[in-house]
């Protein structure tokens, strides 16, 4: 049975959360996509003490890649979950009825309940906030002390908070707990946030408290967010159960939260390193920010991977899969494939067709792609309007995370 072994071609460890703090090991799934597209990983353990996994498959082209994301029947998200760490009992059955981890028919009935706010009326109804946002946060910007300032602090964070909040109909003065709970939960591999599992687990019961309290005064005092709507919906004639509007509360917080702020972290690195296209991009931004965002997006992959489980046995690029096997869908390596890009690492913001999987693709499609775009779109725009010579003064300090890109601190200077 052709078992092709990541080892035999690569010594980088993609299991290891500090393999993605020091960059994308671009080279190793160069090698993959070229020897064993579908290769097997053995999985040490994450922490000292920890147990050896059961391993996974290396999912490494963009064609494999999208042939997964679209066979949900084949490749199932609720089997095991949606993230490359192994999980059982009540933690699997939590993560089963969060929105990333189910199947269709499940996934499909939830969804629909999320699809006209999250609809193409968004962006009409959200747009004049989301500037008014983008105003303030550049007021504050440029009446700090000159010097260098965190831009992760100062724009990437504030930008997704502040519209999440107005979202889900809650507080902004309360950001800043959104801001460390969503750290310590990503980053629970990381020393420089506690980097244990009672970090993990103490960040996620504060998290799950705060909502909480929230569903149950939008029960009692309805509004116009989408809390409400939510737990006014109905599936099947059914409200949705209390836990679910928990675990959906959680998923915006932490999914809409973080890759947000990696995606406008990750702008402001691109404009630092590729002077041309920045040229270019500053000469019309109304023409150009589109597909500026869109060659961002593909060579930051604010999700670095997603997880499936195999229901049946299959065979995937050469490779013979057996039911019960975890698949990981390595979508940094699939955006620069070099049978779908041409010149894949260089970053052309008039590439035509962008063919990127950095929403993923098919039935898990991001369903905030919308509003992630649109929240770049006019944050970029103030910032460069107004501090066209913002600069990165040094490289970015990345954050141990194996599952989403995602950077600590950015410094900058305005000019």
């Amino acid at each position: 049975m052709p078992r092709p072994a990541v080892a035999d071609h690569t010594d980088v460890d993609l299991f290891d959360p500090a393999t993605f703090a020091r960059g994308v090991p671009h080279d190793a799934f160069a090698t993959l996509r070229r020897d064993a597209p579908v290769a097997f990983h053995l999985e040490k353990p994450k922490r000292a003490g920890g147990r050896q996994g059961p391993g996974f498959w290396c999912v490494t082209t963009h064609r494999h890649v999208h042939e997964v994301s679209r066979r949900p029947d084949v490749y199932s998200s609720f089997l095991g979950g949606f993230t490359a760490s192994d999980i059982s009992g009540a933690v699997l059955d939590e993560t089963r009825m969060n929105l990333m981890g189910m199947d269709p028919p499940d996934h499909t009935a939830f969804r629909a309940v999320l699809r006209e706010p999250f609809g193409p009326r968004i962006a009409r109804d959200l747009t004049p906030t989301i500037e008014r946002f983008a105003v303030g946060i550049v007021d504050r910007l440029l009446a700090q002390p000159e010097g260098e300032l965190d831009f992760v602090d100062h724009v990437a964070k504030e930008m997704p908070l502040l519209v999440l909040a107005d979202l889900l109909g809650i507080g902004a003065e309360d950001r800043q707990l959104f801001f460390d709970w969503s750290n310590r939960i990503i980053g629970n591999h990381d020393p420089d946030l506690g980097g244990s599992v009672q970090d993990f687990l103490a960040a996620k019961d504060e998290l799950f408290a705060y909502g909480r309290r929230v569903i149950a005064q939008k029960r009692a005092e309805p509004g116009n967010d989408l809390i409400t709507s939510v737990v006014r919906a109905r599936i099947d004639g059914e409200p949705i159960d209390e836990q679910r509007v928990v675990i959906l509360w959680f998923l915006l917080l932490i999914a809409g939260n973080e890759t947000t702020r990696s995606s406008l972290t990750g702008a402001m690195e691109m404009l630092s390193t590729h002077r041309e296209q920045r040229a270019l991009l500053m000469s019309d931004l109304d023409a150009h920010l589109p597909g500026f965002i869109e060659e961002t997006l593909r060579l930051t992959n604010p999700v670095l991977h997603f997880r499936r489980t195999a229901a049946v046995d299959v065979e995937l690029g050469g490779a013979r899969i057996s039911a019960g096997d975890k698949l990981v869908l390595w979508y940094p390596s699939a955006n620069v494939d070099e049978n779908v890009f041409d010149r894949p690492f260089e970053f052309d913001l008039r590439r035509e067709p962008n063919q990127h999987l950095a929403f993923g693709i098919g039935t898990h499609f991001c369903l905030g792609a919308r509003l992630a775009r649109l929240q770049m779109r006019i944050m970029l725009k103030e910032l460069l309007t107004r501090c066209p010579a913002i600069e990165v003064a040094r490289p970015a300090r990345r954050i141990h995370s194996n599952f989403l890109s995602g950077a600590l601190e950015l410094p900058v200077v305005l000019s």
